[in-house]
């Protein structure tokens, strides 16, 4: 006992150790190479039916799947599809809708803990006489069915916009949407267990100008982040919590008047948060302090980007993703020069748990598991065929590539 108590101080002493010399190097400015961590990738299990489109997983390793099919009679549904393990899956029609918008998840899904799914999409109702466009959401109980399709708002942009859906550690989640009247945006909540609560307004075009492009952040603690473009593609970013509202949108970038931004942003349980966006000549980033201060907008490269992600760890760690470039800004420091991702990659998504690990995976499915600063990502996945989406909760990945579903045990 006494020798294991003694081993057992001793790697506490040297894990000191290491992030006091770690922590001595960023300060005088050297970037240590850390090594990629290890992950391995299950093979790719295609999903039942048609839900290609978005992904989501719990720390029981339960995940859920959603896309849209043309039904027989040639109208467009949505299908959800559930699994309690990512390999044996059931799939199931939700009806009639996920047409609207055209860019973003159809539909978007979220999982609780305990295994609760949420989805929600657009969709065009009244056509071909009168058209209206419409935010639906389901929930499916834990191993159980799913419940009648419920709207959210009768007032969804045509075309843009795009929606947004998010959960927190506790399972409540948050639905984000582009208004069809002056191109305001607007969420509602729904607490765990509970019901949807009425859309609240999130910015008005009168203010923040017409938003689009929407990007929400959920941290388990239940706080929240949405970015938006605005009309002349400047940037902002909406702060608040699941259940307990947004303040004012903060104005945190200008725009060049383009319409090309569409920012990304990442939130950890600290407060600390990054957006990342690309603009005609240009790809920016910001960070947020704990006090909630967003920093003054970094140019990460001087060229646009068709493609940008971020993600954020539980220290504060961030990286963002552009092109075929990263960049790190570890906590208490600033924007790294961008360096090349791994040879043949370009786009893609990148994801953080709260401990540190992260994932990036590229366009074409090939996803690498790594720590914060690392200048080499080591061995990826193999490519998996087109990526659709990534998440990762502690323990556990989930890449949506293809059609088909790969996980992986994440520390």
């Amino acid at each position: 006992m006494q020798h294991a108590q003694s081993r057992a101080i001793s790697l506490r002493w040297a894990g000191r150790g290491a992030l006091a010399l770690l922590a001595g190097l960023v300060a005088f400015g050297v970037s240590p190479a850390l090594p990629a961590s290890a992950a391995s990738w299950s093979a790719p299990v295609q999903l039942p039916g048609s839900c290609g489109s978005s992904v989501a997983v719990n720390r029981a390793g339960a995940m859920a799947a959603g896309g849209t099919f043309t039904a027989a009679d040639g109208t467009m549904h949505v299908q959800a599809c559930a699994s309690p393990d990512g390999k044996t899956w059931q799939a199931a029609d939700l009806g009639p809708g996920g047409s609207e918008p055209h860019g973003g998840q159809h539909p978007a899904v979220a999982m609780s803990p305990d295994g609760h799914v949420v989805a929600v999409w657009g969709s065009a109702v009244g056509c071909p006489a009168a058209c209206d466009y419409i935010v639906q959401a389901a929930v499916r109980s834990p191993g159980g069915g799913w419940g009648a399709p419920v709207t959210l708002s009768t007032e969804l942009h045509f075309g843009g916009g795009g929606i947004v859906l998010g959960m927190d550690g506790s399972g409540n989640a948050i639905a984000a949407w582009v208004g069809s009247y002056a191109d305001a945006s607007h969420y509602a909540a729904l607490p765990a267990g509970g019901h949807w609560g009425p859309a609240q307004t999130l910015s008005t075009s009168s203010v923040e100008g017409a938003a689009r492009n929407l990007s929400l952040a959920v941290s388990p603690d239940g706080s929240a982040v949405v970015a938006f473009a605005d009309g002349g593609d400047g940037i902002w970013a909406a702060s608040g919590t699941v259940l307990g509202g947004f303040s004012a949108p903060d104005h945190v970038a200008a725009g060049d008047y383009s319409k090309d931004s569409a920012p990304k942003a990442a939130l950890d349980d600290a407060g600390q948060a990054s957006v990342v966006w690309s603009r005609t000549g240009a790809t920016e980033a910001v960070t947020r302090s704990p006090a909630g201060t967003w920093s003054t907008a970094a140019v990460l490269a001087t060229q646009s980007s068709s493609s940008v992600a971020t993600a954020i760890d539980g220290a504060g760690n961030a990286i963002a993703v552009f092109g075929s470039s990263y960049s790190w800004h570890l906590a208490g420091g600033s924007w790294g020069a961008a360096a090349s991702l791994p040879a043949g990659s370009s786009g893609g998504l990148v994801v953080a748990d709260p401990a540190g690990t992260f994932v990036y995976a590229d366009s074409g499915g090939n996803a690498f598991t790594f720590a914060a600063g690392a200048t080499s990502f080591g061995t990826g996945s193999g490519s998996r065929g087109s990526l659709a989406d990534l998440k990762i909760v502690p323990g556990h990945a989930v890449m949506l590539a293809a059609g088909a579903v790969s996980a992986a045990t994440v520390n």
